[in-house]
């Protein structure tokens, strides 16, 4: 068993993605840096040194997938552009069933770049309420205590790093424990609330954008998710969303 600690610059929804009782994490740190996790190891993002290094979450990782089986098994995760904070706020949207990478319309990632660096990231899933801490912008004793009880799981820059001392990341569970909450506990700090005027989902072999009203084609990769329902996250308790215009990252 290790722990993997990271500073959060954003903190939209997104990665991680809290919702229906499942704590994803399939973009951004530490996907896009080859982390080295396995089920029953754990995760955890805590802001910078400049907003108090406060805990944003905590998860305890019980399955490892890959983008493709994420897309076809996790439904629910896919983000849709005219729903809600949290449908926006979608983590699965890479595919590659059809033999080359497509992505459903979302405002987070949406430039050439960032689908570049994305696809064929794993997946960390922490399934079930009871295996994940989601504060995230929450400010209250437990998240501004964190750094000061537990020192050496502060990230001091950017970047990922492992901790392998069992008896540390014994004691720094056991204190989330004792806390009495579990899942989804706060909002988000930077909430998903803006649209962009048309989406990136092809670049291959050049990039392809579609416009908000167009008529999409019948092999866009929509047709291949299904429609998109107006979904509700499953909660420890109801949470309101917070609207900020931060973007996506």
């Amino acid at each position: 068993m290790k722990l993997l600690k990271y500073v959060m610059t954003s903190d939209s929804g997104l990665a991680p993605n809290p919702y229906f009782d499942i704590c994803s994490l399939a973009l951004c740190t530490p996907n896009h840096m080859n982390a080295r996790i396995s089920p029953g190891d754990w995760i955890i993002g805590h802001s910078c040194r400049a907003t108090g290094n406060r805990l944003i979450y905590a998860m305890r990782v019980t399955k490892v997938l890959t983008m493709p089986d994420y897309f076809l098994n996790y439904p629910e995760k896919r983000p849709d552009p005219d729903g809600d904070a949290i449908v926006r706020a979608g983590d699965n949207f890479y595919d590659n069933s059809s033999g080359k990478w497509r992505r459903l319309p979302s405002a987070c990632h949406n430039e050439v770049d960032a689908f570049m660096q994305d696809q064929d990231r794993p997946v960390f899933l922490s399934e079930g309420g009871e295996n994940f801490w989601y504060f995230g912008g929450t400010d209250d004793p437990v998240t501004r205590g964190f750094p000061n009880l537990f020192p050496e799981l502060i990230k001091d820059r950017q970047g990922i790093s492992y901790i392998h001392d069992e008896h540390v990341i014994d004691r720094f569970v056991q204190w989330l424990k004792r806390n009495g909450r579990s899942g989804l506990i706060g909002s988000p700090r930077d909430s998903v609330d803006f649209q962009p005027a048309r989406y990136l989902v092809e670049i291959d072999p050049v990039p392809k954008w579609i416009n908000i009203g167009d008529n999409r084609p019948s092999d866009s990769l929509e047709s291949t998710a299904g429609s998109c329902r107006p979904r509700t996250a499953k909660t420890s308790h109801q949470v309101p969303i917070v609207s900020t215009t931060k973007r996506c990252s």
